[in-house]
């Protein structure tokens, strides 16, 4: 009877705790940013909400990311998606008209610390790929000598 070697599935990445926190960095500072900048301006101009409801899905995504629960494609893909609602927030507010000395210092606090965390978050998530993929370039080669040796 020819036996067989069962290799167990391999499993998702996930992010890893610098990842985590800087989600929870994010989590932190969007929550400070609808304290402060979003209820305000929703109540001057209801119609404001609209254009935050990307920015509140992606919100509950970073929670899901602090967590820890999602892999790192995934995550990657909320960083970048993140950047986008980032610079597209930064330009409706440059539209409205009249913000306070405050709320501009706000706002620009809140994209730096915002961009910080995002260019942060992909660089690792980069750096982890670049290190794992050479990783499994080492593990394929050191297998094939391996497989080499046997068949002698």
């Amino acid at each position: 009877m020819p036996t067989t070697h069962l290799h167990p599935l391999p499993s998702i990445p996930k992010i890893s705790r610098l990842g985590r926190g800087l989600a929870a960095a994010q989590v932190l500072k969007e929550t400070l940013s609808i304290v402060f900048l979003g209820l305000p301006l929703v109540q001057e101009e209801p119609l404001v909400l609209l254009s935050a409801l990307p920015g509140l899905t992606l919100y509950l995504l970073h929670w899901q990311l602090a967590l820890g629960r999602v892999g790192r494609v995934f995550a990657g893909v909320v960083w970048v998606l993140t950047l986008l609602d980032e610079l597209w927030g930064l330009l409706l507010f440059k539209e409205l008209e009249a913000p306070t000395r405050g709320q501009v210092r706000m706002l620009h606090w809140s994209y730096f610390l915002g961009l910080g965390f995002i260019l942060l978050a992909l660089a690792e998530l980069g750096w982890r790929w670049q290190r794992n993929k050479a990783r499994a370039r080492r593990n394929v080669h050191h297998q094939a000598i391996l497989a080499g040796r046997q068949r002698r």
